[in-house]
């Protein structure tokens, strides 16, 4: 389908339901940022999805079927920005008239939209009451959105009541489609009415005719009955006549000359052309309930093949690959014709009169015709010189048009990549939910949150230092290696990297979002940590040795500064926890007595008691005597306890 349709979506949603519904619409659906273009083709899956993502973010209780109806409203109500609402006005003065000229709506609405697929539609039986619409489609759901834009169209431009019944479907057919039958009610009295005054004026005028009596009269009558076909055949040149078992009995003089020897008269009409719409099955019942709707037929090339075999036998040898050049070049033409079905009693038989379809001057030399073969009476000759002269400024208006909108979506693509890019580098120095609280407008103090209990880990490269004396560049390569790493494992666990300083390494547990399991989820990092480190050195052979410790306590975090702004803890917690980083051992993980105290309500972890270490406390010169424990070996005792947990 065409980006007009969804553009009148998104245009009544925003004004309906608000721009951030159809915002988080469009992103439900997977067209986050897109603008959709009036010219651009799109799947037509889209629509629904669509109505299903309104039916659960709108949330009014209407369904899939409400929202479709209501998306064919916003359609009708749309379309009057490009004009459009000029063709609907000018199509009769009844609703009837509307619907039996909806076809030839779209007919012409293919210049401005080559690629669309359009449904046909045609009436089948009228009364006062109403009407029997058969709706035609190569698309399966879209009869919600087409009651949608009968009610408006009804409502709008004829001020009437609509009320539609859907009456049978006729399962899905290859050539056909999907078929439907609706009865349409409404006061349809006034057309009625008309169409019988008009009848019955033209049983006056015969009235009148034959009540005078005079010679003259009586001459001209006996003139125009005696109307000859072949007369008829000149005045339409390119028409058809065919009876009811679809033989063709005579065709108009342009096509005799395109296709002498009668090529064409005594062939079935299925076998030398077929309906390009409306789309339907080739038979008699179906052409004659087509009388009120502009029909295309397509000429086939195949029907050449008469001649084409006569020339051939009467080809030298030398020749004959001129004669085949010749004919593969007839071959590839194809002849449109557009026009109107009227059966005529008195032949029993249906005539086409119609003229062909040519866009322009190649189109014309294509066929093989000359501006001479079109009728004097027809619009043909004047199109195709007004086609040649605007065809190619309106193919450069509908480039650049074209072009811009492809310049503008690939500028919102560029625009939504960068704002990602951004939104990560920001997440990496900030949480994400007080980031996006600082979006709001929220002032940075705000943003500071008191925790009960968190668990700080810090972790040391010990040996960096001896590395960096000998070889700078090494060093980076190996704090690179070892941080990255690092940032690897905590992706992996529920625990929020706070920063690097220097070589040292600051994880928290329980903040920004705070969990009961945080002090566990440090220790498994932590472990992590280890164990990828020693993996590290057996691998690169790189010779680096880290130290590991964390605590467990109350803190306070926040946004600080407005330069650089960084998302900080403060509180004797991480002073301790860095305390316990220090006083630890290369390879070993130092955790203080409130870790410990916590870590055993969960089951597998293994401690060794370290001893008696004197750590100097914040805001004093003294030193403390604290008992702290060392683990040891938790990556091997810890999964060998679990497995044996069901034993005990």
């Amino acid at each position: 389908m065409y980006g007009m349709l969804l553009e009148s979506v998104q245009h009544f949603i925003q004004l309906e339901y608000g721009e951030e519904t159809w915002l988080a619409i469009l992103e439900s659906v997977g067209y986050r940022n897109t603008v959709f273009r009036t010219h651009h083709i799109y799947p037509d899956e889209l629509i629904m999805k669509l109505a299903d993502a309104a039916v659960t973010l709108v949330a009014n209780g209407s369904t899939r079927q409400d929202f479709l109806r209501f998306f064919g409203r916003c359609f009708v109500r749309y379309f009057s920005h490009y004009g459009y609402e000029k063709f609907i006005k000018v199509c009769g003065r009844y609703f009837c008239d509307f619907l039996t000229g909806i076809d030839n709506i779209h007919l012409q609405m293919r210049y401005m939209y080559p690629k669309m697929v359009s449904p046909s539609m045609y009436i089948s039986h009228e009364d006062a009451e109403g009407v029997l619409l058969h709706y035609r489609t190569t698309r399966n759901g879209f009869c919600p959105y087409l009651i949608g834009q009968l009610h408006q169209i009804a409502h709008d431009f004829y001020g009437i009541q609509l009320t539609v019944e859907e009456l049978t479907k006729t399962p899905f057919n290859k050539e056909e489609g999907y078929q439907f039958r609706f009865r349409l009610n409404f006061d349809n009295r006034d057309y009625m009415t008309g169409r019988s005054a008009c009848n019955g004026s033209l049983e006056l005028g015969r009235i009148n005719i034959s009540s005078r009596g005079s010679a003259s009269t009586m001459a001209s009558e006996k003139a125009l009955a005696s109307l000859s076909s072949s007369i008829l055949m000149q005045l339409f040149p390119f028409t058809l006549v065919f009876r009811p078992d679809l033989q063709i009995i005579a065709v108009g003089r342009q096509l005799k000359q395109m296709f002498p020897d009668n090529a064409l008269v005594g062939q079935a009409l299925p076998d030398v052309a077929r309906v390009r719409r409306p789309k339907l099955l080739f038979t008699w019942d179906n052409l004659y309930s087509l009388q009120k709707v502009l029909c295309e037929m397509e000429l086939l090339p195949a029907i050449r093949t008469a001649k084409k075999n006569a020339r051939h036998l009467a080809a030298s040898k030398a020749d004959s690959n001129a004669v085949a050049n010749k004919e593969a070049k007839e071959e590839n033409r194809r002849l449109m014709l557009q026009g109107q079905l009227r059966y005529l009693s008195d032949w029993n038989a249906m005539i086409f009169l119609c003229n062909p379809l040519i866009n322009n001057l190649e189109d014309m030399d294509g066929m093989g015709l000359t501006i001479n073969d079109l009728s004097l009476h027809g619009h043909g000759r004047d199109m195709v010189m007004a086609g040649w002269q605007h065809n190619s400024r309106l193919e450069d208006m509908y480039e650049r048009a074209e072009e811009r909108s492809q310049q503008l979506q690939q500028t919102y693509e560029l625009q939504d990549e960068w704002k990602k890019r951004g939104d990560k580098l920001l997440y990496s120095m900030i949480p994400q939910s007080v980031a996006d609280t600082l979006r709001s407008g929220t002032d940075p103090v705000d943003t500071c949150q008191a925790f009960e209990s968190i668990t700080v880990l810090f972790v040391e490269l010990a040996n960096i230092d001896e590395i960096t004396a000998t070889n700078p560049m090494e060093a980076v390569s190996c704090m690179n290696a070892v941080f990255s790493c690092f940032d690897n494992i905590i992706d992996q666990h529920n625990v929020y990297k706070v920063e690097t300083v220097g070589k040292v390494y600051m994880v928290v547990g329980g903040a920004p979002e705070t969990n009961e399991t945080h002090v566990k989820d440090v220790a498994m990092v932590a472990l992590s940590f280890r164990d990828e480190i020693d993996t590290m050195v057996k691998d690169t052979k790189m010779s680096v040795h880290i130290r590991i410790g964390f605590h467990t306590g109350s803190a306070v975090a926040g946004v600080v500064g407005k330069k650089m702004p960084r998302y900080c803890f403060f509180g004797d917690t991480i002073n301790t926890a860095a305390r316990m980083q220090t006083t630890s051992l290369p390879g070993k993980i130092h955790i203080s007595q409130n870790s410990f105290c916590r870590l055993h309500n969960f089951n597998g972890f293994v401690f060794e008691m370290r001893g008696t270490v004197f750590v100097k406390v914040q805001g004093t010169d003294t030193y403390t005597s604290l008992r702290f424990l060392d683990e040891s070996w938790f990556s091997v005792l810890l999964f060998s306890i679990l497995r044996l947990v069901p034993h005990v």
